[in-house]
């Protein structure tokens, strides 16, 4: 899949859909893509002088997530905890006129 995503949309077309594995790195501690008990969601909504960008989460999980968030729009990475069992918003602060924008979660947590 990776390979002919490749072919057809370039080098950077696929990336997102690529999934990092997940890896033990000691004392019940994880790291890489986030389980599936935490999603996220990528909005934007319209502002006085540009789009409000934000990236929703809700974890479901029964232990905190400590995630570095890096976004295509600014190119920068933001991190955001976000407790077990909890709902959290995280602004972008980004000047373009954006109507869409996509993000790579990089997680670490304990079990």
């Amino acid at each position: 899949m990776l390979t002919v995503c490749s072919v057809l949309l370039g080098s950077w077309g696929c990336h997102h859909q690529a999934l990092q594995q997940t890896a033990y790195v000691g004392d019940g501690v994880y790291e890489g893509s986030p389980p599936l008990c935490f999603q996220h969601r990528e909005e934007t909504r319209p502002g006085t002088f540009h789009r409000s960008l934000q990236v929703q989460f809700t974890n479901t999980c029964d232990f905190a997530l400590d995630c570095d968030v890096y976004n295509d729009v600014t190119e920068t990475e933001q991190r955001v905890v976000v407790l077990a069992k909890q709902r959290s918003v995280m602004y972008v602060p980004a000047v373009a006129d954006v109507t869409d924008f996509d993000i790579e979660l990089h997680c670490s947590w304990k079990q």
